[in-house]
Formats: C-alpha cells, sequence, structure tokens
C-alpha cells in the first residue's frame, strides 16, 4: 500500500516543485551588449542601431557576424570565442559570462563590469565558480584555453573530503579557506535540516554570520587571499561549495578594489540564483519528497541556504560601513592595500572602455 502511495504522490510532488518563484529566471546583471552561452551556441545580444559592424573570432578564424546566423556554432567547441562590435571609430571587445562545463554549473568571468571611473574590468583574468570536483578530464582542453593557472579552493579541509578538485595537471591548486574548519559542522547541519530543528529567521541569521564572520573574524584569510589573487599576473579562478556564498563575497571585494559600484556589484552576486535554478529546484524537489518521511523538513530553509539574497551581501558591507569606515577606508586599512598599490591593480585588471 505504501508502494501504491508513493507512485501516486510523486507525480503530484514533482508537478508542484517544478518551478521557481519567477525571479529565479530573470538576470540580474544587465549589459547593454553580451553573450549567453549554451554548448556549443553562442549568441550575441547587442543594439544593432548603435553598432554597424559585428566581427566573431573563433580560434585563428575571423568572421563578420551575419544577423541571421545569431546564434553561432563553434568549429573548436574547447576554445572560447569572443566578439568585436564596431561603432563608428569604437570597438568593443565582448566574451561570454558564463563557461559552459557538462556538470558545472557557476563557472564565470568577472570581467567586462564598468567600474566608476568609466574603465573596464579585463576579460580572462579572474574567474570563480563551483567546486570543480565534477571537472571531466574531457573538459581539461576547454579549461586549459582559458589559461588559468592558480585554483584557489575557499573549502575546508572538512568540506573538500570526498569532493577534491579535479583539474589538469599542469594547474598550481591552493587551498586557502574563508572560514574555519569546524569539523562535522556540515553533518550536523544536515541533521538538524531533517529533524526541522532551523527555522526560517535563524537560517537566515546564521547565513548572516558567515558572510560577516569572512570580513570581521576571518579577516586575515581573506586579505592574504585577495593579495594571492590580485597579484598574479595570469588568469586565475577561486571556488568555494557553490561558488554563490563565501565566492560571493570575494568577488564583491576584488570588484569593490577595482572601483565598480556596489548595484553592479549585488546585481554580478545575484547571478549564481539565474545560473543555479535548475540545481536548485532538483535539491527542492528532493526535500518534498523527503518530508514523506522526514515531515519536519522546512523547504524554505532549505532554500534559504541554497540560494543568493542581496540581504546576505547587505550584511558584509553593512558591517564595513559600521565598524570600519566605508570600503575604501576598509581596503587601505584592514586590507592593507594602500590608495599607490590599488592604482596599480587597477591599473592592471582593467582597461579603458
Amino acid at each position: 500500500m505504501k508502494i501504491k502511495l508513493l507512485t501516486l504522490i510523486f507525480p503530484a510532488l514533482v508537478l508542484s516543485c517544478a518551478k521557481l518563484p519567477a525571479h529565479y529566471y530573470e538576470k540580474t546583471l544587465w549589459e547593454e551588449n553580451y553573450v549567453e552561452n549554451s554548448k556549443d551556441d553562442y549568441v550575441l545580444h547587442y543594439n544593432e542601431g548603435s553598432i554597424s559592424k559585428v566581427l566573431v573570432i573563433d580560434g585563428s578564424k575571423q568572421t563578420t557576424l551575419d544577423a541571421d546566423k545569431n546564434p553561432i556554432k563553434l568549429s573548436d567547441p574547447n576554445k572560447r570565442p569572443y566578439f568585436k562590435t564596431i561603432s563608428g571609430q569604437d570597438t568593443v571587445t565582448l566574451y561570454n559570462r558564463r563557461i559552459d562545463f557538462e556538470d558545472i554549473i557557476n563557472f564565470r568571468d568577472i570581467g567586462g563590469l564598468k567600474t566608476q571611473d568609466g574603465r573596464q574590468v579585463r576579460w580572462g583574468k579572474i574567474f570563480r565558480s563551483d567546486n570543480l570536483a565534477d571537472l571531466k578530464p574531457t573538459d581539461f582542453e576547454k579549461f586549459n584555453n582559458l589559461k588559468i593557472q592558480t585554483v584557489f579552493d575557499l573549502r575546508t579541509e572538512s568540506e573538500i573530503k570526498g569532493k577534491e578538485d579535479q583539474l589538469p595537471k599542469n594547474v598550481r591548486y591552493i587551498q586557502a579557506p574563508t572560514v574555519k574548519d569546524n569539523g562535522d559542522m556540515l553533518t550536523q547541519l544536515r541533521g538538524k535540516l531533517l529533524r526541522g530543528e532551523i527555522s526560517e529567521d535563524q537560517s537566515f541569521q546564521m547565513i548572516t554570520e558567515l558572510y560577516q564572520n569572512i570580513v570581521t573574524s576571518d579577516l586575515a584569510s581573506l586579505r592574504e587571499l585577495l593579495r594571492n589573487i590580485l597579484a598574479s599576473d595570469e588568469p586565475v579562478l577561486y571556488h568555494c561549495s557553490a561558488g554563490k556564498d563565501r565566492t560571493g563575497v570575494v568577488t564583491a571585494m576584488i570588484l569593490s578594489i577595482l572601483n565598480v559600484d556596489r548595484k553592479t556589484i549585488f546585481d554580478e552576486y545575484l547571478m549564481s540564483n539565474y545560473y543555479r535554478r535548475d540545481k536548485l529546484k532538483k535539491i527542492l524537489r528532493k526535500a518534498k519528497l523527503g518530508k514523506i518521511i522526514k515531515p519536519k523538513i522546512n523547504l524554505k530553509v532549505i532554500e534559504n541556504f541554497m540560494s543568493v539574497d542581496e540581504r546576505y551581501l547587505a550584511a558584509t558591507f553593512d558591517v564595513i560601513d559600521t565598524q570600519y569606515g566605508g570600503i575604501d577606508l576598509f581596503i587601505k586599512n584592514q586590507l592593507q592595500i594602500s590608495d599607490q598599490d590599488r592604482e596599480q591593480i587597477i591599473k592592471k585588471l582593467t582597461q579603458e572602455n
């Protein structure tokens, strides 16, 4: 009888959890011209009225984009193409922001963002992602074509165990945790979730404390990590488990150093929900099925842990603004990046727009 009951319930549960709230399907980072990709298809979205010509650079091949053949199919799917939009005397180079790997869903380039002084973050220098335990050997050529020389893993020893990054041998791997390792904390947390012992308010508080700790109790780790990332002359990548929380804070700090405005920083941060929505749907679908056996599971608490929320990152900036006197003083005093050093970093990692 139980099997029959589950057979009847299962389709209803799947259908009822088939779609997330609308904001998960909406891009938060809107750019006038941008590239989207899915596997080997690359689509350039641009204002045809203001751009006279578009060149497609696919490996060593350069062609003029035919508007009727957009998206384009790559001649070599392992090489990242780029586009040059020409308007009068101005040429702007555009790359796809998200890099599409088979089982890595939140791998992206933070380049192309505008700074407050009219410059642009350089493409192909700094990448962020979720963990790389599922990077396959068949992905290695594509990964190496990004020229990433160093990967910084922000996870703790406990998180890494059994989920080690799978990387090409030529890539340097550095473990650089931004929070303290509390051993089996994740196992304990999972048990509490299953028993319904964490409320929505408690989950929100736990996450905001994690964000704030990165710039307070774990500040030394953050400082060292940022120094290493920003000092690199070769492309680098950093990641945590899902590439959204610790990775999101680190990205926010890098973009702040590069003088990107706070709204753009938040918009880029919230893109994790857009890229991870299918993963979140699967997690919530399993959790909803789990409620048959563990009825105290709180789906909203799970969503809180598995998604990003602007209030989480806002909590980090609140600490920076109230305790440290604002982001510029935080960069100078707590991150120990002098004004002169910051100017050099901006010069290296941004370009005239």
